[in-house]
């Protein structure tokens, strides 16, 4: 039987290493620490399986995958063994199974291989063939990519293959949650070999949609829907204005439509004239036919111009010079919520004055500042007219960590959405949530205090593991720890 006093320190221990919190009707558990090395010092969230949450750890040559239970006590680690031609393309977490992706070098060939995982972890010894291509090892291993549909029913495997220097054509592969090819597509077409890549959206119905810019002209977009009975539709998108930065694109798959963000501004007459942007747009095209649905333009008010930033413009015109699109989420009416951040960053110098130059030169110290300030989300009905503009409050500033703790995560519980971000980037600071499109639209609250927990969430890596509960990964001093957050 122990003693009060060794049962207290018994539970003190515990608490160290499972934190437990509850605030606001929500828990929040926090795993004990994994050290990472020189060798292994990367590591991502997989997802969950049946009960279990895995990730990996992985280095060079090295990959290590960690099983957690309900509770975020660790159960397992696991390394997959490698040939050593063999190179991990992707992890493929499911419900129930999962799925190990992975190339095989042989002499001129390059087989795409899958192993399935079960509920139990375990990895079937037998791997399924899923294709061979002839193509340089190095550019195959460098080039390969894979995409989920939004529902992650549907993968896709795709990447361009080489001859004399030069893409000959775009290899294409949808499978669905058993690995059974739906479609396949050997891509030949000019618009999408020659011109520059924009992005790659795979809907759920496993069709997709391939779009690149045009070299010469930047102001033409071409679309390209493949569809899973073979056919193509394609479309030339040309924003009636100058688009300031990039565009961004997502599809709303209950509409079988796709939308089309981003800024418009002032057109630049020479290398030093530097226009903001002016109006944020959104476009919509039904897939089908490519018509368009609406295009809502919203100009950059002088009310919103000192809203924002609590200054008046000092242009006729107000203008923004660092935000750009974040993201977009379709609704169910048909609208959607644009997120919108800004973000810049600056590199700063300072004397050095640790030791003394025999040259009489001044010595400095140079780091890089990067800043992830305010978030600006626009929410379309659908109609594509903007009903409000809601500014959420935050000013992220760090250095010389690639901006890794900084942004925010898009939470959909269930039937609101909301943003999380850490208010500071420090270990003393809070980690925040605002709700979008809430009655107090600037407002946001602490759900967590990081201070004391010895903690440091990286919110962009979250993952939504169940439609009410949150999967965030901490990286501090060293130290890999998951957050469990159940809404």
């Amino acid at each position: 039987m122990l003693s009060v006093k060794k049962y207290l320190i018994l539970v003190a221990q515990l608490t160290i290493i499972l934190s437990w919190t509850v605030t606001f009707g929500q828990q929040t558990i926090i795993s004990g620490g994994t050290k990472l090395n020189n060798k292994i010092s990367n590591f991502r969230i997989l997802g969950k399986l049946g009960d279990k949450f895995l990730v990996e750890r992985y280095g060079d040559n090295t990959h290590i995958v960690d099983v957690y239970n309900s509770s975020l006590k660790s159960q397992l680690s696991k390394q997959i063994n490698l040939a050593k031609d063999e190179f991990i393309e992707k992890f493929w977490i499911q419900p129930n199974q999962g799925w190990i992706i992975r190339i095989q070098h042989e002499k001129d060939k390059n087989y795409l291989l899958a192993s399935k995982i079960d509920n139990k972890i375990a990895i079937a010894q037998k791997a399924l063939v899923l294709d061979s291509l002839e193509e340089r090892k190095d550019l195959f291993e460098a080039n390969l990519r894979s995409e989920l549909s939004l529902n992650e029913s549907k993968i896709m495997l795709y990447a361009p293959i080489f001859s004399q220097g030069k893409i000959d054509y775009f290899f294409t592969r949808v499978y669905d949650l058993n690995m059974r090819l739906i479609h396949q597509n050997k891509i030949t077409d000019p618009t999408i070999l020659h011109e520059d890549f924009e992005e790659i959206i795979l809907l759920n119905d496993g069709s997709f949609v391939f779009i690149t810019k045009q070299k010469e002209d930047k102001s033409v977009y071409y679309i390209a829907h493949f569809k899973t009975d073979g056919t193509v539709s394609k479309h030339q998108f040309i924003p009636v204005k100058n688009v300031f930065k990039k565009l961004a694109f997502q599809v709303d798959n209950m509409h079988h439509a796709l939308f089309i963000s981003g800024f418009f501004g002032q057109e630049s007459t020479g290398k030093r004239d530097q226009n903001g942007a002016t109006e944020f747009f959104t476009t919509k095209l039904k897939l089908s036919d490519f018509s368009n649905e609406f295009t809502e333009i919203v100009p950059f008010t002088e009310n919103f111009y000192f809203r924002l930033t609590s200054k008046p413009s000092q242009k006729e015109q107000p203008e923004l010079f660092t935000f750009y699109i974040h993201s977009i989420v379709p609704q169910v009416d048909g609208g959607a919520v644009v997120f919108t951040e800004s973000y810049f960053k600056r590199e700063e110098a300072s004397l050095n004055n640790s030791y003394f130059s025999i040259a009489g030169a001044m010595n400095y110290d140079y780091s890089t500042v990067y800043n992830f300030n305010d978030i600006v989300n626009y929410h379309l009905d659908s109609t594509g007219r903007c009903i409000q503009q809601q500014i959420i409050r935050k000013k992220q500033i760090s250095r010389n960590d690639g901006g890794s703790f900084s942004s925010f995560f898009v939470h959909n519980k269930q039937s609101e959405l909301s943003t999380l971000f850490l208010d500071e980037i420090n270990s003393d600071s809070h980690l925040s949530e605002a709700k979008v499109m809430a009655e107090d639209a600037t407002s946001s609250r602490s759900i967590v205090n990081i201070g004391n927990k010895n903690i440091l969430p990286i919110v962009k890596m979250s993952k939504e593991t169940a439609p009410n509960e949150l999967l965030i990964p901490s990286y501090n001093r060293n130290k890999m720890q998951l957050i469990k957050m159940t809404f």
